[in-house]
């Protein structure tokens, strides 16, 4: 049997630790609803509040937000990755050391795992509900009418199941690994991406190879701590593994950037593409010390400890990372649309408000020479350059003209189509044709930026 040096109880150690954290940062995570007028927060306080109402408490609060998400993400991959690595590891004599440590880690993990859930679970559904009135019929709706909430309910039955399947066949572990991922992989950023299919798979591929790469670096380290020996063994199993989940994983990252973003441009321009590049940037090194780390492997050298715990730090950087830009939305900040031009024949005005995908409003102004009377039809579409065949045909309704913009020798005509529904940020295409009485057409090309 394997026994600890020193007595440690790394059990105690790791149920304590995480529980202590946990219950913390979820207590902090809860400040506005419960911090005292001092605070600057009250009962009617909204969830996002700015400025100087926000105050110590406001940052405090969001502070614990993301450290509570860094610490879900975190032990979700750990956990499922810790499953998913019972099929790398040999049964036979080479590996039966590495597995009764690993046995012995899966419980302490299990219930760690069940604890942050239930936390980030409650935290979360308590955001959405005190969005709303955040009486028990609002959290009964968070829960039953959400895709998210649902999800999240689902997420917890798996997680208290997790008590038990470390004493499971490895094929179930790798099972119950899995239906934790794609429960994640539905309620994230790709889930609403017009490429749902390919967005949300790449997404679970993502996060299935990204939980073996994490649960990796974490078992070196506790190899490192506990059996010098197996940790230069699993070094060998893990190098070569390691290389091919950091190669899928810029592969799929790749795939979910391109669906993600509405142009290469928002990389630089919006917040959740400076986060993309600063992780991206993360990753370069981690790629950097796992070749160190091979090489020593190759030549049957035990890893260095320090390029293990700086491994072990940029991994914690990028659950940071994940954990701010997880919820961020991909497209810069909108602005409205308000686009005019000049011409001998027609001037005319767009404006889409509030520029961002769900109901907006259109309003189109056009100016026509006095001499060619009034428009007999007005048709126009507003196309997804990334999907041509999603275009949007825009049912305009006649309006009173305004007084904005006077034109002598014009004659202004205003038509508005509100509500109008728009999916996806990106770059797209707006098009209109006006019909003249004597049957002349005027049609007017122009490209604009949904979203941003």
């Amino acid at each position: 049997m394997v026994s600890l040096p020193n007595k440690q109880n790394y059990r105690s150690k790791i149920i304590s630790g995480t529980v202590f954290a946990a219950l913390l940062i979820a207590g902090m995570a809860l400040l506005p609803q419960t911090a005292g007028a001092g605070s600057g927060f009250g009962p009617g306080t909204a969830l996002h509040a700015h400025g100087e109402g926000g105050g110590t408490a406001y940052w405090l609060k969001e502070s614990a937000v993301y450290a509570l998400r860094a610490l879900y993400y975190g032990m979700l991959l750990v956990t499922t990755g810790h499953m998913l690595t019972f099929l790398a590891v040999s049964p036979g004599e080479r590996g039966a050391r590495q597995r009764e440590w690993m046995g012995k880690w899966s419980g302490p993990m299990a219930k760690a795992l069940l604890l942050v859930v239930l936390l980030h679970v409650f935290v979360q559904s308590n955001r959405v509900a005190a969005g709303l009135q955040g009486g028990f019929e609002d959290w009964l709706r968070v829960f039953t009418l959400t895709s998210s909430g649902q999800a999240w309910l689902v997420m917890v039955g798996l997680a208290a199941f997790g008590l038990i399947v470390a004493r499971l066949p490895d094929a179930i572990k790798a099972v119950w690994a899995l239906l934790l991922i794609a429960t994640e992989s539905l309620i994230g950023h790709p889930a609403a991406s017009d490429e749902l299919t390919v967005a949300v798979l790449s997404d679970f591929i993502h996060l299935a190879c990204s939980s073996m790469w994490v649960s990796g670096v974490v078992l070196l380290l506790l190899f490192w701590r506990y059996d010098r020996k197996e940790a230069g063994r699993f070094a060998e199993t893990f190098s070569g593994i390691a290389w091919l989940m950091i190669a899928i994983l810029v592969i799929t990252g790749a795939i979910m950037a391109w669906l993600l973003l509405p142009d290469l441009s928002a990389l630089w321009r919006g917040v959740w593409g400076r986060w993309l590049m600063g992780k991206t940037a993360v990753v370069l090194l981690v790629i950097g010390i796992g070749a160190a780390l091979r090489r020593s492997a190759r030549h049957g050298e035990l890893p260095r400890g320090s390029l293990l715990k700086l491994d072990g730090i940029l991994m914690g950087a990028l659950l940071i990372i994940v954990a701010v830009f997880t919820t961020i939305s991909p497209a810069p900040a909108s602005h409205p649309v308000n686009y005019h031009r000049m011409g001998n024949d027609l001037h005319y005005t767009l404006k889409i408000e509030p520029n961002a995908p769900g109901p907006n409003d259109v309003e189109l102004q056009i100016w026509l020479p006095e001499d060619k009377g009034e428009p007999a039809s007005i048709g126009m579409v507003i196309i997804p350059q990334k999907k041509p065949s999603a275009a949007v045909n825009i049912e305009l309704e006649s309006r009173p003209p305004g007084i904005d913009i006077p034109f002598p020798g014009y004659n202004e005509f205003r038509f508005v189509a509100k509500k109008t529904e728009l999916s996806g940020a990106g770059n797209w295409k707006a098009r209109f044709t006006v019909r003249l009485g004597d049957g002349t057409e005027l049609e007017r090309e122009f490209d604009l930026k949904l979203g941003y």
